[in-house]
């Protein structure tokens, strides 16, 4: 099975309907929103696309888009960048990075299941530039797993305010179904209330399913 070469999580917009909070410092169960996505993927870079008033741990890269708030395409793209340079020349071979919102936070429960896509889809010779989660039959444009290389051809700079749909409508993906709340997302405080009951405290998983479903 592949696996990925490093993470990037996308910072979340102003968060109007939770009062202007800033999303990446929300507490769910006592773990910073940022922490859930950062803590299921080790031992690859990992590059939040953050304003500099968000603390990341001191082995994160943080990057914004230019300029700020200029939607999650150029976000995800400057992400992008931004792994081409962490990783230099290990670009050159085939490389899967993952990408979850700051707001979803068990989004990374995904990865296995879209990375094991990506390997049947392999095996059965077809070739595809990523793959993204789906719940309940809708597409979720900010999980996914994508190549670097396929991804490395569009400019952040050529992507200012477009969003994530119409990038994937660029490239060659297939929609992997996933639980609905491991994509469940918090835009309201209702929102961050529910998130209280799913989240475990300390590990990824959903009470009541296996992590590894």
């Amino acid at each position: 099975m592949d696996s990925l070469s490093a993470l990037i999580v996308l910072g979340g917009g102003d968060g109007k309907r939770l009062g202007g909070a800033s999303k990446p410092d929300l507490v769910i169960r006592g773990r910073r929103a940022l922490e859930w996505a950062l803590i299921s993927q080790p031992n690859i870079p990992h590059v939040c696309v953050v304003p500099e008033t968000v603390t990341v741990p001191s082995d994160v890269i943080r990057v914004m888009e230019d300029p700020p708030k200029s939607g999650p395409a150029a976000g995800f793209l400057t992400g992008v960048d931004a792994v081409r340079r962490i990783l230099g020349d290990d670009c050159a071979r085939p490389r899967w990075v993952g990408l979850v919102p700051v707001d979803a936070p068990l989004a990374s429960l995904c990865f296995p299941r879209l990375l094991e896509a990506v390997a049947d889809l392999a095996a059965r010779g077809k070739r595809v530039d990523g793959v993204s989660a789906c719940a309940d039959g809708y597409r979720q444009n900010l999980i996914g797993v994508f190549s670097l290389e396929a991804v490395s051809r569009f400019p952040a700079s050529e992507w200012v305010n477009r969003s994530m749909r119409s990038l994937l409508a660029e490239l060659n993906t297939v929609d992997i179904e996933v639980p609905a709340s491991w994509v469940a997302d918090i835009d309201t405080p209702l929102d961050l209330e529910r998130a209280q009951t799913y989240a475990m405290d300390g590990e990824l998983c959903v009470e009541g399913e296996s992590s590894g479903e």
